[in-house]
């Protein structure tokens, strides 16, 4: 990624809500990563830990980003919710403060409208 940002290639932005970062797919991180990541880790264990919710043939695509937050730039993330069936969140900086990660409810269930965040 710091190859990348030396080399001032143009990339698309990641998603609707920031404006730095790029898309894993489109740097060869698919097939190598993204695909054995979800097939041997992040669908096992939502089928284990959400069986209601993560069955067999949910988590067959699969969409990997990465942000950056720096100041004059993206500097936070909206609430927000998101359309897929499991999130996985890792944090690759280095050296940094804040950074907090919550979350709260789960849509289309009873918790939906809770309002308690659960810190990460």
């Amino acid at each position: 990624l710091d190859h990348l940002e030396a080399s001032s290639i143009p990339l698309r932005r990641p998603n609707g809500m920031n404006r730095y970062g790029a898309i894993l797919s489109q740097l060869g991180f698919q097939e190598g990563l993204l695909q054995p990541l979800v097939k041997l880790v992040a669908a096992p264990l939502a089928q284990e830990l959400w069986p209601e919710w993560v069955g067999d043939k949910d988590c067959g695509e699969t969409y990997g980003f990465v942000v950056r937050y720096r100041i004059g730039e993206d500097v936070d993330l909206a609430e927000h919710a998101d359309t897929s069936n499991v999130t996985l969140n890792a944090c690759l900086g280095r050296e940094f403060e804040g950074g907090e990660l919550y979350f709260k409810g789960v849509r289309f269930t009873d918790s939906a409208d809770d309002k308690q965040e659960h810190v990460v």
